[in-house]
């Protein structure tokens, strides 16, 4: 099953509307889709190593841009779409327990919820929910989300096939690990600063 994904998202990645199809992924998996772009951005990178930079930054202006989609929708019709993608999704108590320290921390969460594996879409539609800042909410979007992919891109530039089955395999470990030295960099400047 697995393989046969994998082979068709080599398959994709070769056509010429593989640019549009990652641009849409990005685009609805802020908050709605499931699949996350970076698989199809690593492929489409791979197949265009000389593209990867333009890549990645397609694939952070759409992903910003369906974030601030779901932060209208947390904000204006949470109620009604937002709860239901969250019921959708079984992401109910997720966003509850994100709930207590969003005041305080909003930033730091944006930050994870952008950079890490944890459900972006979740993080959208609670901004908005919550009346986070708009212009904080997008600064802090785009600088995550744009050093996700562009950690893609540069490492795929830089090291191609050798990196593949790492980011593939092991995407989420290198995201927490980079994502845990930021926040101690975050506490040292914000404590020490």
């Amino acid at each position: 099953m697995i393989k046969k994904i994998y082979e068709k998202i080599i398959a994709i990645s070769k056509k010429k509307y593989a640019l549009p199809f990652l641009l849409i992924i990005a685009f609805l998996e802020s908050f709605i889709f499931p699949i996350p772009p970076d698989i199809f951005l690593i492929f489409l990178v791979l197949a265009h190593r000389n593209k990867a930079f333009y890549l990645a930054s397609y694939c952070t202006v759409f992903s910003v841009a369906g974030g601030i989609l779901g932060y209208f929708i947390g904000s204006f019709f949470f109620d009604s779409l937002g709860q239901g993608i969250l019921n959708y999704y079984n992401l109910n108590d997720k966003f509850l327990a994100f709930s207590e320290g969003y005041n305080e921390h909003g930033a730091l969460i944006v930050g994870a919820g952008g950079f890490t594996p944890i459900p972006y879409k979740l993080i959208t539609i609670f901004s908005g929910f919550v009346k986070m800042d708009l212009l904080e909410f997008s600064i802090v979007s785009f600088i995550s989300r744009g050093a996700r992919f562009f950690l893609i891109a540069t490492l795929l530039y830089f090291f191609g096939n050798k990196i593949e089955e790492l980011l593939i395999k092991r995407f989420w470990l290198i995201s927490s690990i980079l994502f845990l030295i930021l926040v101690v960099i975050y506490f040292i400047i914000k404590y020490l600063g």
